[in-house]
């Protein structure tokens, strides 16, 4: 077994195979190469560079780790995982090899250039135990990893009883509202299309970046934007992905006139949204939801047997489901002074914690 830190795109491109069926085998349909090498070539900050741990065994890729690091304002080289307006991309490891091969991408990232002084994962499941075997991994003295943030992910499952099954779970009132708010925009013209060739997403990525874009407006600006780099990351990925349905574009929309949409990845039977967008004018018949219900139907049909709404909880999510698992953030900060990269290393994690939120609310107060 081998585990190498892989710096560059073109050659992450000859593990993208292994790695994208490893993503399939876990079922982590945000994990794929085709997101994260687009990512890497559209959207990595100028500052970043590309450090991707790939282990192999023999010729089988048994384990990936895609990072970026940036240097912070304390001088400290932290490492993320990739795709920030993605969230959820996780480590990927062969089923069964968890503790070897997340400890041979401990030791890795020990020896990567530079080493890193901090190791963020934005979203495990909680209890996870990448963390513990990173560290176990790592050489004395080990990393520590620091208190995290948690979250929930919300999640419908479709294994019993199909779309019709979850349906009929959903109250009566939802029901009812659905299905009279769907006829209504058949009747307009409207119908609900699943675009899985990369000629017919990239035909209404413009329209998408409408209504999302439009959507972050009126949230005062929340969440990440819709720009070129993100709309370059898409189409490319849409192109690797063309007519496997890994990558969906759900619309309700007719000849003209796109009013809701949503961008769904899948792998291995779990399908997760990603992005989401509709045309408040046609707020009063619901475009939205219509959209994900029909969405859900089309990840049935088309075998995922899990559909996630991604992280946070929502009010409009719980009407969908009220299963949310918890997922959480985790940081691993790297103990002693060699190699030195920065004074603040002297300090104590939290006294490094406790000036950054001083200067932080200095920063703002002069700004303000």
């Amino acid at each position: 077994m081998l585990a190498r830190v892989v710096t560059d795109v073109d050659s992450l491109e000859e593990f993208a195979p292994g790695w994208d069926a490893l993503a399939v085998t876990c079922r982590r349909p945000r994990s794929a190469p085709a997101f994260t090498l687009a990512w890497y070539r559209y959207a990595l900050p100028p500052s970043a560079q590309i450090r991707v741990v790939v282990v192999t065994d023999g010729d089988e890729v048994v384990g990936t780790a895609p990072f970026y690091v940036v240097r912070t304002g304390f001088g400290f080289y932290q490492y993320n995982l990739v795709v920030p307006v993605f969230f959820g991309v996780e480590p990927l490891v062969a089923p069964g090899r968890e503790e070897d091969i997340a400890s041979a991408i401990g030791l890795a990232l020990a020896q990567a250039e530079p080493v890193p002084d901090l190791v963020f994962f934005d979203s495990l499941p909680q209890g996870s135990s990448w963390p513990a075997f990173i560290c176990a991994g790592w050489p004395r003295p080990h990393l520590v990893q620091v208190s995290s943030h948690s979250f929930p992910w919300t999640q419908i499952h479709l294994d019993n009883g199909g779309f019709e099954g979850w349906l009929q779970k959903r109250s009566a009132g939802f029901r009812k509202h659905f299905r009279s708010d769907y006829r209504k925009l058949q009747a307009l013209g409207f119908e609900h299309r699943v675009s899985v060739d990369s000629g017919d997403i990239t035909a209404r990525l413009p329209d998408f970046r409408r209504l999302y874009e439009a959507r972050r407006a009126s949230r005062g600006g929340a969440g990440p934007p819709f720009d070129d780099p993100f709309m370059a990351l898409v189409a490319e990925a849409s192109e690797k992905l063309s007519g496997t349905g890994r990558l969906r574009l759900d619309t309700i929309e007719r000849p003209g006139e796109v009013i809701a949409a949503d961008l769904i990845v899948s792998a291995g039977g779990k399908a997760s949204s990603w992005y989401g967008g509709f045309d408040e004018d046609w707020a009063h018949l619901s475009p939205s939801i219509v959209c994900i219900v029909l969405s859900i139907q089309s990840a049935a049909r088309a075998g995922d047997t899990t559909y996630d709404l991604g992280s946070g909880s929502y009010s409009y999510k719980v009407r969908f489901t009220d299963d949310e698992p918890i997922f959480e953030n985790s940081l691993l900060v790297r103990r002693g002074l060699r190699p030195f990269h920065t004074p603040a290393q002297l300090l104590p994690y939290g006294a490094r914690q406790a000036m950054g939120r001083v200067l932080g609310n200095a920063k703002k107060f002069f700004s303000d």
